[in-house]
């Protein structure tokens, strides 16, 4: 966790708003954290003061949240794995960077 703060304190520090939600961890030590109505909501929240969202996630599920901005006039941009990324996804966003294509500048 301690990894996780330093950095949290460093996204805030270039004037990120972190927020954070707590695993759930399942019997057998499974985790998860779902947060896409969070993500949503705060979208929906801040439409009217966008120009363009930039969605960091290939989960299908956003699929109508982008179309929704979209109706607000907002500008969507996609970028995730393309080899895990919904193609409904892809397809509804105005722009998509498929991390794949540029491993070196995307992982460590």
């Amino acid at each position: 966790m301690k990894d996780e703060s330093n950095f949290f304190d460093a996204l805030e520090k270039i004037g990120f708003e972190v927020r954070s939600k707590d695993l759930q961890v399942f019997y057998g030590g499974a985790k998860k954290g779902d947060w896409d109505v969070g993500i949503a909501m705060d979208t929906i929240k801040l439409a009217p003061k966008l120009d363009t969202i930039v969605l960091v996630s290939g989960d299908g599920d956003f699929r109508a949240l982008l179309e929704h901005m979209k109706a607000m006039g907002c500008r969507t941009e996609v970028i995730a794995f393309g080899k895990s990324a919904s193609s409904k996804l892809i397809e509804e966003a105005d722009s998509f960077t498929d991390m794949d294509k540029q491993k070196r500048r995307f992982l460590i």
